[in-house]
């Protein structure tokens, strides 16, 4: 088992002390996981989560995760933002640090159509289809995916 020391006081000195934890227990992937998926679940545009990978090191963590999104969501947006809240987050409970998160998005879902929810979004980035022929994008460049007929 590795260890690694942690602070402590020696007992009767008032000094510090090294005591040693287990640097990980046999379920920490499935907990990395179980943080990254729920932590992901909770960014505006992300209907589905699944984590496909999660490789340990000492002190980090590599995670890949699987998405579908809500059609009228930025899915670069979407992609950072769960990067960012994902690695935030698995430091925050369990101090690895975050060295590689892969964001795979595999599907995006039509509100109506595939279900209720997940309507577009208004602000920065959000961006919308213009209406003409085509379902092309509104030109802003914001990663918005549009149908195109044909």
């Amino acid at each position: 088992m590795t260890t690694r020391p942690t602070p402590g006081t020696a007992p009767g000195t008032g000094l510090a002390a090294a005591t040693t934890v287990p640097a990980r227990r046999p379920d920490d992937a499935a907990d990395v996981a179980r943080i990254a998926v729920r932590t992901a679940s909770l960014v505006p545009g992300v209907s589905v989560v699944r984590p496909a990978a999660v490789r340990l090191d000492d002190r980090s963590v590599g995670l890949d995760l699987h998405l579908i999104t809500w059609y009228g969501h930025s899915v670069p947006t979407i992609a950072e933002a769960v990067r960012t809240v994902v690695a935030d987050q698995v430091a925050a409970q369990t101090g690895l640090t975050v060295t590689v998160l892969t964001v795979t998005v595999d599907d995006l879902l039509v509100p109506g159509v595939d279900g209720p929810g997940g309507g577009a979004v208004d602000g920065p980035g959000a961006g919308a289809v213009d209406g003409s022929e085509g379902g092309a994008v509104d030109g802003s460049g914001t990663g918005v995916l549009a149908a195109e007929d044909g």
